[in-house]
């Protein structure tokens, strides 16, 4: 198409009351062709019989089952007291609708039950049915009723499979968004509490330098609340076209850098740009590193170094040098470096982290950035 989008058909575009209209005009006509045809060959009951055994098709999506056993005993009858060579083949229409829409053992039974009961009617016949000998009519009845049930048990495993594949992208799109909000609580609040008690620590010795640092802890505290007014945004406008704001990316690394502490020296190697999953992926690990240092390192020096190894790849490498003698920090026990690995996984690329011989702490991670990660 010249818009470049894949239109559905029309069938998948029809709602139920239209497939009701469908498969009643379906029915009717069935109803009159079969119904002629029988008359012609084996006059008015018959063909009477014929076009009665058709109509319970048009309610076939509202009732299954029940339609597929009143077909089935109207064919047994026809086949039984008239002969009706065809009396089949409605048989099958309604089983293809069993098979499409009941779960695999009640589809199974009723298979069972069709098969049956239209090899007793066609070998009680009073006529061979079809000409060419019972036992041959019976094989070739039972394949043609059995392929449209195997068709509609195939679209019901098709459709299960694709349900399943739907709750499968919610849940990872719930993990997805419950690890971005640990990233952005963690990373902010520990900024805020670290910060804190920076601005406690000095506030009778140095006023400026707590005043500085409550003004870093005011900024982080409105930064996460932005990012978590995203994230929910998301949450409760999913596919609407809602404006959630964009996610952040390498343009947000100086800020959060100087949202972290006044020690961090940044060196981001812009050339050429990164897909933006892979820049959502480079903010969150230096987030998390970030946090990691304010968190276990106060203020000492950290060293943020993002550089490209090709038009492939991009490498991420966070140092600190040894922690600081500012207000002591409890040991996190979070998931923090697991969080960076499985982000790092994500885009195919792998994350190292370990203490260094001086007593500080580095991380690294190289992400491929090609054109496969560019979804």
């Amino acid at each position: 198409m010249g818009d470049g989008e894949s239109r559905p058909l029309v069938a998948g575009r029809l709602r139920d009351g239209q497939w009701h209209g469908v498969d009643t005009v379906a029915a009717v006509l069935l109803a009159l062709a079969f119904g002629a045809s029988e008359t012609r060959s084996g006059g008015w009951f018959a063909g009477a019989v014929a076009a009665v055994v058709w109509l319970p098709i048009a309610v076939r999506r509202r009732r299954p089952v029940r339609v597929l056993y009143t077909v089935l005993a109207g064919a047994v009858l026809a086949m039984a007291f008239t002969g009706w060579e065809e009396s089949w083949v409605p048989v099958g229409a309604a089983l293809y609708t069993v098979a499409a829409r009941e779960p695999r053992r009640r589809s199974a039974t009723a298979l069972g039950c069709s098969l049956g009961a239209v090899t007793a009617a066609m070998t009680l016949a009073p006529r061979p049915v079809p000409a060419s000998g019972a036992a041959g009519g019976v094989v070739f009845a039972s394949l043609m009723m059995t392929l449209p049930w195997l068709v509609g048990t195939a679209l019901r495993e098709q459709r299960s499979y694709a349900e399943l594949a739907a709750r499968q992208a919610v849940t990872d799109e719930r993990l997805r968004i419950a690890r971005e909000l640990h990233d952005v609580v963690a990373h902010h609040l520990t900024v805020i509490a670290v910060r804190a008690e920076v601005a406690r620590a000095v506030a009778s010795t140095n006023p400026q330098e707590a005043e500085r640092t409550l003004a870093l802890v005011g900024t982080a505290g409105r930064t996460a609340l932005t990012e978590m007014r995203r994230m929910l945004g998301v949450l409760r406008s999913p596919g609407d076209g809602t404006e959630s704001g964009p996610a952040p990316g390498l343009a947000d690394l100086p800020a959060l850098a100087a949202g972290a502490g006044p020690r961090v020296e940044l060196s981001v190697d812009p050339d050429p740009p990164l897909p933006p999953g892979v820049e959502l992926v480079v903010y969150r690990i230096v987030q998390e590193a970030l946090t990691n240092v304010v968190r276990h390192a106060g203020s000492a020096d950290c060293r943020v170094n993002l550089s490209r190894t090709g038009p492939e790849a991009v490498e991420i490498e966070v140092v600190n040098d040894a922690p600081s003698r500012l207000p002591s920090r409890r040991p996190g026990g979070g998931h923090g470096l697991v969080g960076m690995r499985e982000r790092a996984a994500m885009c195919g690329g792998t994350l190292s982290a370990g203490p260094l011989a001086t007593g500080g702490f580095r991380v690294h991670a190289r992400l491929p950035c090609g054109p496969e990660t560019a979804r």
